[in-house]
């Protein structure tokens, strides 16, 4: 830049003093081409004061350019800052606030009605609240079939559920899912009740999680029952899934008796075995119980299970009233599809099974 001004300013000094271009040649010829300072360097060589004002005035150029930059601020830098020096000056990220968890939830305390909820009349037990209606029987003779073990298979226990409501649903006390397969069960119009597993005589047979067993302490035994009780709300009271050890044991069986009584429930003896104390006990401890008369699925074929009802028919005839007991398999649910038609035509009443608490409560009052 400056050489074009110098060659600018020379240029015009040189048209001002009358020099033309060849002139100004002929004294560049006789100064000599010396190649030690080519063009706007060799001018300044010649010229002395041109050398001293271009001096001059480049240093005002520059002494303006640092006092400018002196008097600016520095323009923010658009560049991070390293991560450490943020680090240094910056609190450190908190981790994002968490919810603490919720402690699992316990069983229900001893004696309280939890498991259920209380009944809306105060007068009335828990088991006359959740109680199906009895159909009118006009005297005919009342059948109940409960069927025990359900919520383990859902498929099964779906296709029992979509048997005529009359038909009693016992919910085991460790199935999955259960409160959604209760609720459809409920909404069907079935009666419920809750299958509560307790020790076999048979130690290799596992009754499942949370067994009562005699081997166990009271409280051991009263924490488990709890449990159980806990699992499900709305039925009218328990049957035992196994149990034929346990419910030959009147020192077992009184504190399950007196907490079933306690919230106002009801107990129907599944009758594993012929020992079993559990129905005279709950007979004199004044808790509302009936028993079973029959299996009907021992044997699993269809033929089987349609002889076992025939059976349950015959003790309906000569008692008034019968209760058998079955299980979600697929051959007893084909066999209650052909039986249950027939039973208004014979005569009989199918009957939900607090139908016949009501019969034995009446009776024994």
């Amino acid at each position: 830049m400056f050489e074009r001004f110098a060659r600018r300013w020379l240029g015009g000094r040189k048209r001002s003093r009358g020099k033309d271009r060849g002139t100004t040649r002929s004294r560049r010829a006789k100064a000599g081409r010396a190649k030690s300072a080519p063009g706007f360097l060799a001018a300044l060589t010649r010229r002395p004061a041109l050398l001293l004002a271009c001096g001059v005035g480049i240093g005002l150029i520059i002494g303006a350019v640092v006092a400018t930059h002196r008097a600016s601020p520095p323009a923010a830098s658009a560049k991070p800052a390293p991560s450490s020096e943020i680090a240094a000056v910056a609190p450190a990220p908190q981790p994002p606030k968490i919810a603490p968890a919720l402690p699992a939830p316990m069983p229900a305390p001893s004696g309280s009605t939890a498991a259920s909820p209380p009944p809306t009349n105060a007068g009335r037990p828990a088991w006359q609240q959740y109680a199906k209606a009895v159909p009118a029987t006009e005297g005919r003779p009342m059948i109940a079939i409960v069927i025990d073990d359900m919520g383990i298979d859902k498929a099964d226990s779906a296709r029992v559920i979509d048997l005529p409501p009359a038909i009693t649903i016992a919910f085991m006390t460790y199935a999955k899912d259960l409160a959604r397969q209760a609720a459809a069960a409920r909404a069907a119009g079935h009666e419920l009740w809750l299958h509560v597993p307790m020790e076999p005589l048979d130690g290799e047979l596992d009754a499942g999680p949370h067994a009562l067993k005699t081997s166990l302490t009271p409280e051991e035994n009263r924490q488990r029952l709890d449990w159980a009780l806990a699992q499900l709300d709305g039925y009218v009271g328990i049957n035992n899934h196994m149990g034929s050890r346990f419910t030959s044991s009147e020192a077992e069986m009184k504190p399950v008796l007196a907490e079933v009584k306690a919230r106002g429930l009801a107990f129907l003896d599944s009758r594993t075995t012929a020992a079993t104390v559990a129905g005279r006990m709950a007979s004199e401890m004044g808790v509302p119980h009936i028993d079973r008369d029959v299996f009907i699925d021992n044997d699993e074929t269809v033929e089987a299970v349609l002889v076992q009802l025939r059976r349950t028919e015959e003790i309906a005839l000569k008692r008034g009233r019968a209760l058998a007991i079955g299980h979600p398999h697929a051959t007893t649910i084909a066999a209650l599809l052909k039986w249950l038609p027939t039973l208004k035509e014979k005569g009989f009443v199918l009957v939900p099974a607090s139908a016949l608490l009501h019969q034995e409560t009446a009776t024994a009052g």
